[in-house]
């Protein structure tokens, strides 16, 4: 009698799970999806005040991110087989939504401290301790769904399929909703405090109402108070005399204005920031006078082209510098280029900006702008390179300064204001941005200025070369060589003694010329196919 093959061993079925209805799991499922990417949209603008928004912020937010979605899946299915519960999974999702209710009163306090740490180091830290966290707890909430969606191995692969884009559907849904409504039009603790909000609200939107609800309901009433009783930590710390005018998360940047008194920090007068950096300030009386004098050295193109009747500003900052160009001159015209509509109005309602038929305002890209204009200019005016890490790569490169160059007037000047030091790593952005307008213009002009304190009791000015400061680089359209500190101050000169001088230190600022080029041997031109600038530390 022959013997039969035993039959293959059925695998057996996923434990039974607690019954959940399909619009409950998917609730929680895409809602998890779309509060993890609003996250990491926060994120970015959490750490640009403090470590500016380099390609080392980014690649820190996406890196910790990821790490923390890895561990997150791994973490969720061994809870899942061990505790195959709804309850358990609106318990972790409730836990992350508090964390991220708690992220604004300790994220800027923590990111702070680790300023100085290094480009590097300083955004990995910081994203790891403030992000990692909620974001793992995120993270479980897929393989936990899956485990207790699936009936029987033999669709599971179905319903993985369903959850795992349902809760990338969220996705997406949270990158569009937080970049393009939440941060423009609604302040980014508020924001953060939203998205926490959300997920606190899933349990008791999606259990039963039972102990357990009433258990989640308890710790909300401990925790509850004290989010929202307590004021969370300033985003930027305030100068003793500084006080608070306006703040505004815009598309952009985080911006404030803030005004100082008679002994305050700064000389008494109105400031721009954005993030931590001052951008532009005046006096708080007519005629408003600059508090950031480096607006001043924008006068330093008149020694190469002594009648300046059409200018290009790219860059708004508190509009000081195209105001100080139609107010001198009757004759002038300038058209102002600013990406940030915020910026523009701020600049029209704190810093005295008027628009007029010789001050025109465009709310745009300068590349855009540049690009579509048919007027040849006498001067451009590049004040788009923010310090704090954030200089617009494209408006930096051969291919763009041939752009402009095409609007110059014959004779006419490329101005671009720079924060570098002039020697060691830190002035690897400016010497970078000297060997590409070489590459585009015969003639390439560094002006440094010193490094002004707005303490009117410290009037540092050093020169040392070491330290970052404003650096004016000034190319010239159609002149065959370089010109020599004895004519650029014979020049100079020649203005003063036709009028009155431009600015108080226009003979100083035209005396800084360096009399040759800086090296450039170890910096690479900067193109559109490769423009580094957000590893050059300044």
């Amino acid at each position: 009698m022959s013997k039969q093959k035993p039959a293959a061993e059925t695998p057996p079925d996923p434990a039974p799970a607690a019954s959940v209805s399909g619009w409950r799991l998917k609730t929680l499922v895409f809602v998890s999806g779309a509060v993890l990417m609003g996250l990491e949209m926060v994120a970015s603008r959490i750490l640009a005040i403090h470590f500016g928004s380099s390609i080392y912020v980014w690649g820190s937010i996406i890196g910790v991110f990821l790490a923390a979605l890895s561990g997150g899946y791994m973490l969720g299915g061994k809870i899942s087989d061990a505790k195959p519960s709804f309850f358990v999974l609106n318990a972790i999702v409730f836990a992350a939504g508090c964390w991220l209710l708690l992220i604004p009163f300790y994220a800027h306090p923590l990111c702070r401290s680790l300023v100085g740490t290094g480009e590097r180091t300083g955004p990995l830290l910081g994203t790891t301790l403030v992000f990692a966290g909620p974001s793992l707890l995120m993270g479980i909430v897929s393989p936990f769904a899956v485990r207790l969606a699936a009936k029987s191995v033999e669709k599971m692969g179905n319903v993985s399929g369903q959850l795992y884009a349902l809760s990338t559907i969220g996705s997406i849904a949270g990158t569009l909703l937080t970049a393009f409504w939440l941060i423009p039009e609604f302040n980014v603790r508020s924001v953060t405090q939203s998205l926490g909000a959300a997920l606190v609200a899933l349990p008791f939107v999606l259990l039963p109402r039972t102990r357990a609800l009433y258990a989640f309901a308890a710790a909300l009433a401990v925790l509850g108070p004290g989010v929202l009783l307590t004021d969370p930590q300033p985003i930027v710390e305030m100068k003793p005399g500084q006080r608070l005018i306006y703040e505004k998360d815009s598309a952009y940047h985080y911006i404030l204005v803030t005004e100082h008194g008679a002994g305050g920090a700064y000389n008494p007068g109105t400031y721009l920031q954005f993030n931590n950096y001052i951008e532009s300030g005046i006096g708080l009386d007519p005629p408003w006078p600059t508090r950031t004098t480096y607006t001043d050295s924008f006068q330093l193109a008149k020694i190469f082209r002594p009648d300046l009747r059409r200018i290009l500003v790219i860059g708004g900052g508190g509009g000081i510098g195209p105001r100080k160009f139609t107010a001198d001159d009757p004759e002038c015209e300038v058209d102002l280029v600013e990406i940030d509509p915020e910026v523009i109005a701020i600049s029209k309602k704190y810093f005295h900006l008027v628009e007029s038929p010789r001050l025109r305002i465009h709310c745009e890209d300068g590349r855009h702008f540049v690009r579509r204009t048919d007027t040849r200019y006498d001067l451009v005016v590049l004040d788009a390179y923010t310090i704090g890490g954030q200089i617009p790569f494209h408006l930096t490169t051969r291919e763009f300064m041939e752009e402009i160059k095409a609007k110059l007037a014959p004779g006419g000047v490329l101005l671009a204001n720079i924060n570098s030091s002039l020697e060691g790593k830190k002035s690897r952005v400016l010497r970078a941005e000297q060997k590409t307008f070489g590459q585009v213009f015969d003639a390439v002009h560094v002006f440094p200025r010193p490094m002004e304190s707005l303490k009117e009791r410290e009037p540092v000015k050093s020169l040392d070369p070491l330290v970052t400061r404003n650096v004016m680089l000034v190319a010239l359209n159609g002149s065959p060589a370089l010109w020599t500190p004895e004519r650029v101050m014979e020049a100079a000169s020649e203005i003063v003694r036709r009028a009155d001088s431009p600015t108080p230190t226009f003979l100083d600022d035209a005396r800084r010329m360096l009399a040759s080029p800086l090296p450039v041997d170890d910096v690479p031109v900067l193109t559109d196919d490769y423009a580094p600038v957000d590893t050059m530390v300044f």
